[in-house]
């Protein structure tokens, strides 16, 4: 079972300053160009999870209703706000600004249950959903 959330995932190493993974050109996107999705797995509405990158980078992600999303960066950190959803009904995705776009594979999974995702941009992600 996988899931994006990455997805999102994808979160940690660009928020910890990677540019790699800004935008699929490699450079920055405006919140302006960041759209909402049209859908998204209610199942994950108001869930949150525990997000590890391949670099150790901890990140906590909640899926707010609504298709909104909130990012903890690390213990303490900053907080980034962008949008979650499906690109189809196998893949969810997550965008903010400067990142832009990242998806990964998607089924959903339990509480305390721990996979290990890559995204379509290369990122490998170890995801623990904590909550509703």
């Amino acid at each position: 079972m996988k899931i994006a959330a990455l997805t999102a995932l994808a979160l940690g190493a660009s928020l910890a300053g990677c540019t790699h993974y800004v935008g699929a050109s490699g450079a920055p996107v405006p919140a302006s160009e960041i759209e909402p999705y049209s859908s998204w797995p209610t199942e994950l509405e108001g869930r949150t999870v525990d997000i590890v990158t391949e670099d150790g980078i901890e990140n906590r992600i909640n899926f707010r209703p609504g298709g909104e999303m909130e990012i903890l960066v690390g213990e303490g950190g900053h907080v980034v706000e962008g949008v979650w959803g499906y690109q189809n009904e196998d893949t969810i995705c997550v965008a903010f600004a400067p990142r832009g776009e990242e998806c990964w594979p998607y089924e959903p999974m339990a509480i305390g249950e721990t996979q290990t995702v890559t995204s379509n941009r290369g990122q490998t992600l170890r995801v623990t959903m904590i909550d509703r």
